[in-house]
């Protein structure tokens, strides 16, 4: 009996040894390593956002050459001053490589930007439309500058030309567009009648946006 009480005693003590051992030593070693698994992975996971954000970075600097290309387009096409001789001249080049000729040309005062008004609401009783412009175009840093002119030449040569002008090197979007049978008395000697010689009046806007960098 006496024996028995201590097998049962000796496998308590073993029972009790083995908690201890696993609360004060191998409970926190486990809890230790899977806090350091967590936070490797968080680290790894870390490093592979890193990596991506470096290919991409790696990806657009090999563009950058494109993209300084395309902003100095931008900005030939809306340049930060008025730069009219600049247009003029690309306006008498663009007329030459038509085979129209430029009679006048006039320059009205620029003005400031204002945005377009909102569409109204219709008779379905919908809400009006507002007009979509871009937030950092206000017209405190967008100017318009009126331009009028007139040319003559073979009316689709002129048509070319109105198209040339709208897709040229500095942004002109024309606003009214008249045209009458020209003036000049050649006109009738013309053998071709295919020929069609008009005197066309143009206005339109070249803009300019200030404050660029």
């Amino acid at each position: 009996m006496k024996n028995r009480f201590w097998v049962v005693v000796a496998a308590v003590l073993i029972v009790l040894i083995l908690l201890a051992g696993w609360i004060f030593g191998i409970g926190p070693q486990l809890s230790l390593i899977s806090s350091t698994n967590s936070k490797r992975v968080a680290i790894e996971d870390s490093n592979a956002a890193a990596q991506s954000r470096l290919i991409h970075l790696k990806a657009d600097y090999l563009g950058i050459d494109a993209l300084k290309t395309k902003l100095a387009d931008l900005k030939g096409s809306v340049p930060s001053t008025a730069s009219i001789p600049t247009f003029v001249t690309e306006l008498n080049s663009t007329a030459n490589s038509n085979g129209v000729t430029v009679k006048s040309l006039s320059v009205s005062d620029a003005r400031q930007y204002a945005p377009a008004p909102a569409t109204p609401a219709g008779s379905s009783g919908k809400a009006p439309t507002p007009a979509t412009t871009n937030a950092l175009i206000s017209g405190s840093n967008f100017v318009l500058i009126p331009v009028q002119f007139s040319i003559s030449g073979d009316y689709a040569k002129v048509l070319n030309f109105v198209h040339d002008i709208q897709n040229g090197t500095r942004l002109f979007l024309v606003s009214t567009f008249s045209s009458t049978g020209a003036t000049n008395t050649k006109a009738a000697s013309l053998k071709d009648k295919n020929v069609q010689l008009v005197d066309s009046n143009i206005s339109g806007f070249a803009y300019v946006i200030l404050g660029q960098g």
